[in-house]
């Protein structure tokens, strides 16, 4: 009995007394019209005071045994469903290590299992949905991720593989749709930029795709991530120049081209394009200009020939002798030797035999072509035992090739052929020599 219930009584019981001592006598109670029971006051009030202590404690045992009847019911309804959480759980991490170890088919049917448990799994859907888009059935990884978003809608990861899907499926306004909700809940994710940017650059709405840029350039804070994104800026602008070039939109897309060098001024395309499109509307001046800026800057042999091409219908040969001797000796390794070949190539087109052996002659060590052009300049001068020589030290060469081994990697040669490079560890990175020699 509660302490509550136990001053009730007392307090009654007081009461009780002290009507008595002030109503002495009996009280007729009738039980029917023609019965009655005479009943003294005090004991009359002792058992309306006592039914209603019953009555109450009735009422207050009800009230907690239901109480504690629902208190029972939570608490296994939480002990259910933490044991199934812990069974998915489990179930979840078989399927990732199935995913680890290849088995897509026994990672797909675990998810299977969680997801006939628990529709919801988000995890799951997003998983089975992204094997289901790797083996090629974009409708069920759509069906899937769909759910995921259904589930929770504040999911960017559900959201990001969904427009994966429509991607793939080639519905790129749904893709775009998706990845602006995903960015709208995580406005600095470099993935979705990206892959927001796709999608605008697959409609070629490159001002959307400028935009997204200058916003992934912004949230970019590694050196090597900046240097990457800055280049493919760069891709963006020459892309962008190309399609005004087609659409003959020449000042735009001599705008566009010189912004993508301006992005990234070690990038050859823009260079190379930019200066046929000044060829291209007789600018001449201009075309030689912008190739021989590339050549400083990128080094390319490209550029090179495009100045030959250029001086060569100006009919200036002597141009680009100085060219090629410029590049030369601005030049190192096997650029130099084939820069050297190029211009010995040009002194026998000019007839300039002693130019062109004393140009070849320079190389420390001339490769098979080199050997080559050395005997068409000997042959020409009718030198035929000197051919004779140059032609021997050319199959001596290609003999000794042979059997010398040069590693892809980091072009150590060796005479032994090995399955790993001996320098640098490299794997089946041996090639026979004479590929370097040719």
């Amino acid at each position: 009995m509660s302490l509550r219930l136990i001053i009730t009584f007392a307090f009654f019981t007081l009461l009780t007394l002290y009507f008595t001592f002030l109503n002495p006598g009996d009280i007729e109670i009738h039980l029917t019209q023609n019965s009655s029971v005479p009943l003294p006051i005090p004991v009359f009030l002792l058992v309306a005071v006592l039914i209603g202590i019953l009555l109450t404690s009735l009422f207050t045992g009800y009230s907690q045994i239901k109480n504690a009847f629902k208190r029972f019911l939570k608490t296994r309804s939480l002990e259910n469903k933490t044991r199934r959480r812990k069974q998915w759980e489990r179930l979840y991490q078989k399927a990732e290590n199935a995913l680890k170890g290849g088995h897509s088919d026994k990672a797909l049917s675990l998810f299977k299992k969680i997801l006939d448990g628990n529709p919801k799994h988000i995890a799951s859907l997003i998983q089975s949905g992204n094997l289901h888009r790797k083996m090629g059935k974009t409708v069920q990884a759509l069906e899937a991720h769909q759910k995921a978003v259904n589930a929770d809608r504040d999911n960017p990861q559900a959201l990001q593989c969904l427009a994966e899907d429509f991607a793939t499926a080639g519905q790129w306004n749904k893709a775009i749709d998706a990845l602006k909700q995903a960015r709208h809940l995580e406005p600095d994710s470099l993935f979705t930029l990206r892959k927001l940017r796709e999608a605008y650059r697959k409609q070629n709405a490159w001002n959307l795709v400028l935009q997204i840029q200058k916003s992934i350039l912004s949230h970019v804070s590694n050196a090597q991530e900046l240097e990457q994104e800055k280049e493919y800026s760069s891709q963006i602008a020459y892309l962008r120049g190309c399609e005004l070039i087609d659409q003959q939109q020449i000042e735009p897309a001599i705008s566009e081209l010189k912004r993508a060098i301006k992005e990234n001024s070690k990038s050859l395309p823009p260079y190379v394009k930019l200066g046929d499109l000044y060829q291209q509307n007789g600018n001449s001046k201009a075309a030689i200009k912008t190739w021989k800026s590339g050549f400083e800057i990128t080094g390319s042999h490209i550029c090179l020939l495009r100045l030959r091409e250029a001086y060569e219908q100006a009919e200036q040969p002597g141009e680009v002798i100085k060219l090629y001797l410029e590049a030369v000796h601005a030049s190192q390794n096997s650029k130099k030797e084939t820069l050297i070949l190029t211009l010995a190539g040009l002194y026998l087109d000019q007839g300039k035999m002693e130019e062109a052996m004393q140009t070849l002659w320079s190389i420390a060590s001339p490769s098979i072509p080199a050997h080559l052009l050395l005997i068409k300049a000997h042959q020409d001068k009718h030198e035929a035992e000197k051919a004779d020589q140059v032609t021997r030290a050319a199959l001596k060469k290609l003999t000794t090739s042979l059997s010398r081994f040069v590693c892809r990697q980091c072009n150590s040669e060796f005479d032994q052929w090995s399955g790993i490079c001996p320098e640098c560890q490299a794997w089946d990175s041996l090639d026979s020599a004479i590929q370097h020699t040719l």
